[in-house]
């Protein structure tokens, strides 16, 4: 049964060609705009089955999904892909590992967006840098303003080789020429070991502006209000905000919504 494609379906393709795996959760977020997130999941089950999409359960547990059943992941079957004119290096999409990571970095462009709804950042844009899994590249470039201020910042999920984390900070200084460098970890040890790397090594950079954080922190938060730390472990006054406290706490975890 042939259906007629529209704007949003064209839409829904592009966004999952951009992270190249997706939830239903981060679909509804990013292709709503500024409304209201919107309800797809309908039109997800039917773009699956009349294989536009794949879709499949996540294999592992992921720690910021709370919810008994595995999340349902979405991808761009062979015949979407050419109508979203797809030029990414393949990847094994449907290994975990690669998912995971890919999902993460999904988690926080909708964080963002959560806070934007809420008018803690305006102006918010995201790019998402061709997803590799090389280790410290940049997976996003993105810019927002906050207490009055335009900031351009670089985002890093969970590198795993130190020395190539160092090197592309470089480059996101000095070719992205971002404001500062948020690296995002999966837990506080692998932090620790990051930010203890960060003030050593012999780099052209201000390690006070590459600023760490933990997943786990960032959900529970929110990007405004959670703990950013430098590479000293000193609390950052990046999105300081003396109104912080009078502000009502409308981030959620990424899974709270998502069953």
């Amino acid at each position: 049964m042939a259906i007629q494609l529209n704007d949003r379906d064209q839409l829904i393709f592009k966004m999952i060609d951009e992270h190249q795996v997706l939830l239903e959760k981060h679909i509804s977020w990013f292709i709503s705009g500024d409304d209201k997130p919107v309800l797809i999941r309908d039109r997800l089950r039917k773009l699956f089955y009349l294989d536009y999409l794949l879709c499949q359960r996540h294999s592992t547990k992921l720690p910021w999904w709370t919810t008994p059943t595995k999340p349902l992941v979405y991808m761009l079957s062979p015949m979407s892909k050419q109508q979203a004119e797809s030029v990414h290096e393949e990847l094994d999409l449907f290994d975990a590992n690669v998912q995971r990571h890919l999902l993460e970095v999904a988690n926080v462009r909708m964080l963002c967006l959560m806070s934007q709804k809420e008018a803690e950042i305006t102006d918010f844009e995201w790019s998402t840098r061709k997803p590799t899994l090389t280790n410290g590249s940049l997976d996003a470039v993105v810019t927002f303003n906050a207490q009055e201020k335009s900031h351009k910042v670089g985002i890093i999920n969970h590198p795993s080789d130190k020395n190539k984390l160092v090197s592309h900070i470089e480059l996101a200084f000095k070719e992205e020429a971002v404001d500062l460098v948020l690296v995002i970890s999966r837990d506080d040890i692998h932090q620790k070991q990051l930010q203890d790397f960060v003030t050593t090594a012999k780099s052209s950079f201000d390690a006070k502006k590459v600023l760490f954080i933990t997943h786990h922190e960032l959900y529970k938060s929110g990007i405004t209000k959670a703990c950013w730390l430098n590479a000293e472990c000193e609390e950052s006054g990046f999105f300081a905000n003396p109104l912080t406290g009078m502000l009502s706490n409308s981030f959620q975890n990424p899974s709270a919504a998502s069953a």
